[in-house]
Order: structure tokens, then C-alpha cells, then sequence
């Protein structure tokens, strides 16, 4: 069973997922995913899951070959466009690891490191707007700052709470 891939562009490779990946087809699927993983092609696989239904095994294969491809120097993106999909890698707290996007577009941000480009502007963070409030008597804000791929872009789960 062959799996659909075509290339966004010549950094961007997507391959689809389209069968539930049980007991039978796990060894081929993963065997696929790999021989699909260039040694020095595309830097970025999006592996886009085109079933709703995202079983066990299916997370251990993408988690193996999320593991070659590190050591390959190639970056993978899942696409979940399914509500269900996105449930069962957030139950499994796999969005960042996997670099889980709702969509093709959002998968090619992901391998930008989730960070706006230069032409993008950039929105006024809370801390920002906390820095604007301090008054010359109030203490100094603290220096620390968020550090990774996702700092600039990660939000909390509910808006307004910590």
C-alpha cells in the first residue's frame, strides 16, 4: 500500500495518511513513512492524516519516524484536520513534539518555528501591555523571558485565566 506524497515546494514534502493504522498495516506504513524521509531533499516532512480515527499504534509510528528524521536532519509536521485527531494527540500531549497544525498552511508555519516572518507584524503581548501599564515607582519587570520555537506564539488554554 503506497502512501500519496507530493512536494508543497522544494523544502515541503507532504505525505498522507489515509488508513487506520492497526496490528497489519503498522510495519508497512512506517517502512513507507521511512524510505519517503530524504537524506538531503525536502528539511520538512508533513505527515497529513487524512482518517479520523487515530489509533495507539498509529502514534508510535509517527513518534518512530519523528525520531529518524531528527537524526536525518528532517523536521516533521502532522496535519489533523479531524477534531478527533486533534483530541487524541492533545490526550497524548503530542502537539508540540509532533508540530501538530489544523491545516497545510499552518503545518508550513510550524516548520518555520511557529514565529511570524519579518513581513508579518507582530501583536502587542500581554507582557507588552503589562510594560506600558508600570509606573517609575513600581519594581522592574522580570527579565525572564519564554525561550523556544513556540514562545512568540503560544497562548494559554483558556484566555484570561492562569
Amino acid at each position: 500500500m503506497p502512501l500519496l506524497s507530493y512536494r508543497l515546494d522544494e523544502s515541503h514534502l507532504v505525505v498522507e495518511l489515509c488508513d487506520v493504522v492497526d496490528l497489519d498495516n503498522e510495519a508497512t506504513i512506517e517502512r513507507e513513512l521511512l524510505t519517503l524521509l530524504p537524506c538531503c531533499g525536502p528539511s520538512m516532512v508533513i505527515v497529513d492524516v487524512v482518517t479520523p480515527l487515530l489509533t495507539p499504534r498509529a502514534l508510535g509510528v509517527l513518534l518512530r519516524v519523528r525520531g529518524d528524521a531528527e537524526q536525518r536532519g528532517v523536521s516533521i509536521a502532522v496535519v489533523a484536520r479531524y477534531g478527533t485527531t486533534r483530541e487524541v494527540l492533545g490526550a497524548a500531549s503530542l502537539n508540540r513534539v509532533l508540530r501538530v497544525a489544523y491545516s497545510l498552511p499552518g503545518a508550513e508555519l510550524r516548520s518555520r518555528g511557529c514565529r511570524p516572518g519579518a513581513e508579518a507584524p507582530r501583536k502587542e503581548g500581554l507582557r507588552e501591555r503589562l510594560e506600558r501599564r508600570i509606573t517609575p515607582s513600581d519594581p522592574a519587570p522580570p527579565t525572564a523571558r519564554a525561550v523556544g520555537p513556540y514562545a512568540d506564539t503560544s497562548v494559554p488554554r483558556f484566555p484570561g485565566k492562569r
